[in-house]
C-alpha cells in the first residue's frame, strides 16, 4: 500500500505592498471569523495582513482577490496580528468588525467598522482607543461573544485584549469602551522565589466546551467556574488560553500555561471596573528551566484534543495538558525551523529558510516536503524584465507559515511579500474527502536521522508543580505525614481511654466536624473551605475506632467499635471517609484478618450498635459511599425498629404435633413476672420514643438508603435482597412500598371526583417516585423467586395461612392496575389540556410589552375589561390560535422605519374581524 500523503506545486495567491520602512517593518496575519447573531463563531477562508506603514488588507484564498483594505497613517507598526469578523444580522444586513493594535508616536486600538444593507449600500467608519503604558504592549487581540446581559442575543461583541505583562481588558466592540480588566496577579501558579517579570508569549480563545472534553475530560470540576452546564450546541462560552514565561535573575526562564474563563458579571456593572478571571488551571510546563535564547518561541493549541505544541531552538515538543498539569508527549528535533503550522494529531508542517516539510511527530518520520525555490521560476515575464532591467536578483525571502484551512486541504505560508498557498493531498477519510492524517504506511522508510527517543524517561514522566481549581483533595498523602511525637500522645489517650485528649489532638490536624441542623450544616459546608488532612491521619483513626472481635465458639470476626471519639467519629461520617474501602486499607497489615471479608454491612451494624438512636446511621447513609449490602442491612434495621414484622419467630406453626406442648408445671413464676416487667418497660421506652421530634430520622433514613439502592444494578439489589434478609423481610418492604405507592397518590384516579380516595397534602412524592417504586417492588418479587412464592416461604407479617401469598400477589396485580389506569388517565388529561396550556403560551407570547418610544398616552393607557354576555364565551379555548399584535411600526419607502397611526392600526385589525360578527375593536 503506497502513501498517499503529498504536497502539491506551491503558487501566489497574492502579493503584498512592500512596508513604508524596508529596514524594520514587516508583516502581520491574521484571522477572519464569521457567524450569525446566536450562533457559533466559524473560522472563514479569509485572511488579514497587517503592513507597516500602509495598513490592513483582508483577502479571500479561494477566489484569490482583495475583498477590502483600510489605510493607517505612515509611522504606525503592528504590535500583534490582525482580528476581523463578518457577522450577517439578517438577509440584506452584513457586518464586519477588524481590530488592528499598532505603536508609534501613539500606542492605540483602531477598529474599522463595515456596515452593508441592500436598500443603503455600504457604510464605513472607524474608532480607536489610546493604550497607555508603552512599556507594556499588546501582544493578542480576540473577539468573543458576550454570555451575559442584552448582548448575548443582539450579536455585538467584545474585543479581548492582552498585554505583554498579562493584564487582560475587555472592550466594546464597536466602541472600544473599557467593560472590565484584570490584572496580571490573578494569573496563579508562577514562582515568586524567581523574581522575574512575567512575559506573555502566546495567547489563543477556545471554547468551554472544547476545553472540558480535551483536558478536563469531561469532568465536573469545570462547571464551578459558569453560571450553567456547558453544552457543544448550547451555553459554550469562550476561555483564554495563555503561556506566559518568567525570567529569573539568571539566564534561566521557566514557562507557564494558564487556562482562565472571563468574569461572571452583567455589562450594567461592568463598566470600567476590575475583575479578576477564574484561572481553571495553572501549571508548569515540563521543559524546566531553559536557557534564554534570542528565538522566538512558537506555539500552537489543539484544546479538543488536549496538546499544546511549542517550537523553540529548533525543536518541536508536544504536551498533553490534563487538569492535573501538563506532560510532555514528544520531542523532535527540526533543524533551521522558524514557524509551523498544526494539520492533525499526527501531521505538523513546519518551515525552513528555503523548505515546507510535514512531519510526524508521533513516529517522528518525514511524510512529504516541497521546495519554496521554485516560486522564482514560475515568475511571469514581466517580472523577468523588470529584474534585468534593474541589475539585481530579487532574494526568495524568509518563509512563515500563516494559516491551514481544513475544508480547503491548503497551508498558506508568507514567503517575502508573497502570500503562497500549498495544496495537501492526503488519505480519504470516511465522507470521501481529504485529511491531512499521517499514517503508519507513511512512516515507513521516512524516519529523521539523529532522533531521541527516552522511553525511561517518558515512563518516568511525572506531573510537575500545578495549581488547578480543585487543590488539594482532602485525605491525600502529605509530605507532612504523621510525626513520632503525635502518634505517641495519640496511643496514650488511647492507652488511657481518654476520648477528649484524643478528639483535642485530631482537631489540631484539622478534624472539627460541622454541629447543627441540616440547613446549618449546608450552609457552613459552603463557607468553609476543605481543609487537607493527610490519609495517613485518618486510617489511623480507623484502625482505633474499630476492631474485630473473635467469637468463643470459633465462629467469623466480628467489626466493633472499641474506642468511641465523638468527634473524630462524626467528622469521619461528615467528610465521608467512613467507607468500606478505608477500613480495608486501614486493617491491611494485620495478619489476623487475612483470610476475613469486611463488608458494608459489618459498618452499617457496628454503627447501629453504638447509636440505636440512628442519627449516625442516618449520617453514613447520607454522606459515605454504601454498596447494595450495606443499603439493604440498613433497610433491614430500618424495619427491625418500625416493628412490622411482630414476633422475631419466623417458624411457622407445624400442622403434627406429638402433643407435649403443655408447659412444665415447676417453672419459675417469679423469672416469668421479671421478664415481663422488662418487657412492659421496653415498650414504654420504645412508645415514648416513637411520640419524640427525632423518630423522622428514621423515615428519613429509610427514603435516602432505597432511593441509593435504586440507584445500584439490579443484579447486585437482587442479590443483596436474597442474601441479607428473610422472606418475611422482604415481604415487610413490599408493604412498605405499597404503602409509599398509595400515599404518593399513584392508585388514585384522576377523573375520580370522591374526596376520600384523594392523596393528603402532606404526601408530596416526585414524579419519578413511581420508577423507584416500580424497580424496587420488581427487585422484591425477583429476590423471593418463584420457588418462595410457590412454597408458601413468603408468609404475612402479622398473618399465618397458607393463601398469604396468593393474596398479597392479588393485591400486587390490583395494585398495579390501578397505577397503570392513573397514569393512561394523566396521559389522556394531558392530551386534553394541552390545547389549552399551548393557546396560553401563545396568548402570553402574543401580548408583549409595548416599545418605549411610544407616547406617553399609550404607555399610560390601561387594558379594558369587557363583560361577558354570552355563556358560550367561557367555554375554554380548545383548539384556537392566538391572534397576533399588530405591529406598531411599519417599514415605510425607502426602508424607513416609521410608527403606525391609529387610523392604521384601526383598520388591520377590522380586516381580522370575520364576517357576521359583533366585535368591538380596542386600539
Amino acid at each position: 500500500m503506497p502513501s498517499k500523503f503529498s504536497l502539491q506545486r506551491p503558487y501566489v495567491v497574492a502579493t503584498l505592498p512592500k512596508p513604508l520602512d524596508h529596514d524594520h517593518g514587516g508583516y502581520v496575519i491574521g484571522e477572519v471569523f464569521g457567524g450569525a447573531p446566536g450562533s457559533k463563531k466559524r473560522k472563514r477562508s479569509e485572511l488579514v495582513v497587517g503592513i507597516d506603514g500602509e495598513g490592513l488588507n483582508i483577502y479571500d484564498i479561494s477566489s484569490t482577490r482583495l475583498i477590502t483594505s483600510y489605510a493607517l497613517p505612515p509611522q504606525s507598526s503592528f504590535s500583534c496580528s490582525p482580528t476581523s469578523f463578518r457577522s450577517r444580522l439578517s438577509k440584506s444586513r452584513i457586518s464586519r468588525r477588524t481590530y488592528a493594535s499598532t505603536s508609534g508616536t501613539d500606542a492605540r486600538i483602531t477598529v474599522f467598522k463595515d456596515d452593508n444593507d441592500v436598500s443603503t449600500g455600504t457604510t464605513s467608519s472607524s474608532a480607536s482607543r489610546i493604550v497607555t503604558g508603552a512599556g507594556n504592549p499588546i501582544v493578542f487581540n480576540g473577539i468573543t461573544t458576550p454570555h451575559h446581559g442584552t448582548d448575548a442575543s443582539t450579536g455585538l461583541k467584545e474585543l479581548i485584549v492582552v498585554r505583554k505583562s498579562g493584564d487582560i481588558e475587555c472592550l466594546d466592540g464597536d466602541t472600544l469602551e473599557e467593560r472590565w480588566t484584570s490584572p496580571a496577579s490573578a494569573l496563579e501558579g508562577t514562582i515568586d522565589e524567581l523574581g522575574g517579570q512575567r512575559v506573555v508569549e502566546f495567547a489563543a480563545l477556545t471554547s468551554s466546551y472544547s476545553v472540558a472534553q480535551g483536558i478536563f475530560k469531561e469532568s465536573q470540576k469545570i462547571s464551578t467556574a459558569f453560571p450553567q452546564e456547558v453544552s457543544e450546541d448550547g451555553y459554550n462560552p469562550d476561555v483564554l488560553v495563555l503561556v506566559s514565561r518568567q525570567d529569573s535573575p539568571g539566564s534561566s526562564f521557566v514557562r507557564w500555561i494558564h487556562i482562565v474563563a472571563f468574569p461572571r458579571i452583567s455589562l450594567g456593572q461592568a463598566m470600567g471596573s476590575k475583575h479578576s478571571v477564574h484561572v481553571l488551571l495553572s501549571a508548569q510546563l515540563p521543559a524546566g528551566s531553559a536557557h534564554r535564547s534570542e528565538k522566538t518561541a512558537h506555539f500552537a493549541l489543539h484544546a479538543l484534543g488536549g496538546t499544546l505544541h511549542q517550537l523553540y531552538e529548533s525543536k518541536l515538543t508536544t504536551f498533553t495538558l490534563t487538569e492535573l498539569g501538563a506532560r510532555v508527549q514528544s520531542n523532535m528535533n527540526v533543524h533551521d525551523s522558524n514557524s509551523f503550522l498544526r494539520l492533525s494529531s499526527t501531521s505538523i508542517m513546519v518551515s525552513s529558510q528555503a523548505k515546507l516539510n510535514v512531519y510526524n511527530p508521533k513516529y517522528q518520520s518525514l511524510l512529504s516536503t516541497v521546495d519554496l525555490a521554485i516560486l522564482n521560476e514560475k515568475e511571469t515575464l514581466k517580472r523577468k524584465r523588470e529584474t534585468d532591467s534593474e541589475g539585481e536578483n530579487v532574494p526568495l525571502g524568509k518563509s512563515y507559515l500563516a494559516s491551514y484551512f481544513p475544508k480547503l486541504s491548503i497551508a498558506l505560508a508568507l514567503v517575502g511579500n508573497n502570500i503562497v498557498a500549498v495544496q495537501i493531498e492526503g488519505n480519504k477519510d470516511r465522507k470521501g474527502g481529504s485529511s491531512a492524517t499521517g499514517l503508519l504506511i507513511d512512516s515507513l522508510g521516512c524516519a529523521m536521522p539523529g532522533q531521541k527517543r527516552d522511553t525511561e524517561k517518558k515512563l518516568n514522566a511525572k506531573i510537575l508543580d500545578s495549581v488547578t481549581i480543585t487543590g488539594h483533595f482532602p485525605g491525600t498523602v502529605n509530605a507532612d505525614g504523621p510525626s513520632i511525637k503525635s502518634v505517641r500522645k495519640l496511643e496514650a489517650a488511647v492507652s488511657a481511654g481518654d476520648v477528649e485528649q484524643f478528639d483535642k489532638i485530631m482537631a489540631e490536624k484539622g478534624v472539627r466536624p460541622i454541629l447543627g441542623s441540616d440547613k446549618k450544616f449546608s450552609q457552613e459546608l459552603s463557607k468553609r473551605a476543605i481543609i487537607a488532612i493527610d490519609r495517613r491521619w485518618i486510617l489511623y483513626s480507623l484502625r482505633k475506632i474499630f476492631q474485630w472481635n473473635h467469637s468463643a465458639n470459633g465462629g467469623e470476626p466480628r467489626l466493633s467499635v472499641s474506642f468511641y471519639a465523638p468527634t473524630t467519629f462524626l467528622w469521619l461520617i461528615q467528610s465521608g471517609h467512613m467507607t468500606i474501602s478505608n477500613i480495608r486499607a486501614a486493617f491491611q497489615g494485620d495478619s489476623a484478618l487475612f483470610d476475613c471479608e469486611i463488608d458494608a454491612s459489618d459498618l452499617v451494624s457496628a454503627v447501629y450498635d453504638i447509636n440505636p438512636d440512628m442519627d449516625l446511621l442516618f449520617g453514613l447513609v447520607r454522606h459515605n459511599h454504601l454498596d447494595a449490602i450495606g443499603l439493604v442491612e440498613v433497610v433491614r434495621i430500618l424495619i427491625e425498629s418500625f416493628e412490622l414484622l411482630g414476633e422475631k419467630n419466623d417458624a411457622r406453626p407445624s400442622l403434627l404435633t406429638n402433643g407435649e406442648g403443655a408447659p412444665d408445671d415447676d417453672e419459675d413464676m417469679d423469672a416469668e413476672i421479671e421478664e415481663l416487667g422488662a418487657e412492659a418497660e421496653e415498650f414504654l421506652n420504645l412508645a415514648e420514643y416513637h411520640l419524640e421530634a427525632g423518630s423522622g430520622v428514621r423515615g428519613q433514613a429509610l427514603s435516602l438508603s432505597l432511593s441509593k439502592l435504586y440507584a445500584c444494578p439490579t443484579n447486585s439489589i437482587v442479590n443483596a435482597l436474597q442474601t441479607r434478609l428473610s422472606s418475611r423481610e422482604i415481604v415487610c418492604l413490599i408493604y412498605l412500598l405499597r404503602f409509599d405507592l398509595q400515599k404518593g397518590g399513584w392508585t388514585a384516579k384522576y377523573l375520580d371526583t370522591d374526596p376520600q380516595d384523594e392523596a393528603t397534602d402532606a404526601a408530596e412524592v416526585p414524579d419519578n417516585a413511581i420508577i423507584l417504586i416500580s424497580t424496587l417492588l420488581g427487585n422484591c418479587i425477583d429476590a423471593i423467586g418463584a420457588g418462595g412464592w410457590l412454597a408458601g416461604d413468603a408468609m404475612l407479617v402479622r398473618g399465618d395461612g397458607s393463601s398469604d401469598a396468593e393474596d398479597l400477589i392479588s393485591a400486587l396485580k390490583l395494585e398495579v392496575s390501578a397505577a397503570l389506569e392513573s397514569i393512561e388517565e394523566g396521559t389522556y388529561l394531558k392530551g386534553i389540556t394541552s390545547e389549552m396550556v399551548r393557546y396560553g403560551n401563545a396568548v402570553q407570547m402574543a401580548l408583549k410589552e409595548q416599545p418605549h418610544h411610544e407616547p406617553s398616552a399609550n404607555k399610560k393607557r390601561k387594558p379594558v375589561t369587557l363583560k361577558l354576555i354570552d355563556p358560550e364565551q367561557m367555554i375554554l379555548p380548545v383548539g384556537l390560535k392566538a391572534e397576533q399584535q399588530i405591529s406598531r411600526q411599519r417599514v415605510g419607502a425607502g426602508g424607513e422605519i416609521q410608527a403606525r397611526t391609529a387610523r392604521d392600526i384601526g383598520h388591520l385589525k377590522s380586516q381580522k374581524v370575520g364576517k357576521y360578527t359583533f366585535e368591538r375593536i380596542v386600539i
